[in-house]
């Protein structure tokens, strides 16, 4: 796998993850498509996985990126059919849109703007820069699992200590993303040092069974020394 290439989308058809392929090329932004195989089809309608294909970049293209498809998008607004669900939506929703356009396709979001200026309500390109800003910094901000959470995977590792490696480890150093292609960690000190935690708690209990299990069994099976012939 390339080294620092981050996820830039998740897409779950090939077909739309190659359109936005073709964009990154005209625009001489390095990429590649991971392939995650979800689940299996049960009704065997197609007879294959179904997949999410994760569009990967580097992290200094994230932000050239996000204008090449903005740019993509702007000229069809107006082939939009009248009919597009957007059109139904209040001045309010136009801008909730606008205000996280990480939640949005890049369609959506030049659509909202282009809807909210049709209706005189034209957002100016700097309160943009602003908002999405804003929605960074928001994004940022690390999370903080409740207490009584910690509690049930502190209990949940004692039983399942494997759950408890994984989760422990997941917050302790997972990091998060950004639209900006900055990662920063997900959770906070608080977080994160249960998480050291749950992490130390599990992997304690891995190595007692090994050693319950395996090791000591093994070291029980060997001659005594008192067994030894005397050499004399």
């Amino acid at each position: 796998m390339p080294e620092n290439f981050l996820t830039f989308r998740i897409i779950n058809d090939r077909e739309t993850a190659l359109d936005f392929s073709e964009v990154l090329k005209q625009n001489n932004i390095l990429f590649y498509i991971e392939e995650d195989a979800l689940n299996f089809d049960p009704s065997y309608a197609n007879n294959q996985l179904n997949k999410d294909y994760r569009i990967k970049i580097r992290q200094q293209d994230f932000t050239p990126a996000a204008k090449a498809f903005e740019d993509f998008y702007r000229p069809q607004l107006d082939k939009i059919e009248k009919d597009y669900y957007l059109f139904d939506f209040s001045d309010e929703e136009l801008q909730e849109i606008i205000v996280k356009p990480d939640e949005w396709g890049y369609l959506d979001y030049e659509l909202a703007k282009k809807i909210l200026a049709d209706r005189g309500k034209e957002i100016q390109p700097e309160k943009t820069i602003e908002l999405k800003n804003a929605r960074i910094n928001e994004l940022s901000q690390p999370e903080t699992i409740k207490t009584e959470t910690i509690v049930i995977v502190y209990i949940v590792t004692i039983l399942f200590w494997f759950i408890g490696i994984f989760i422990g480890w997941y917050w302790a150093y997972g990091k998060k993303t950004l639209p900006n292609g900055f990662r920063v960690l997900t959770y906070s000190q608080k977080t994160r040092s249960h998480g050291v935690r749950i992490f130390a708690i599990g992997i304690a209990i891995l190595i007692f069974i090994i050693y319950s299990r395996i090791l000591r069994p093994y070291f029980d099976s060997l001659p005594s020394s008192d067994y030894l012939p005397d050499p004399f």
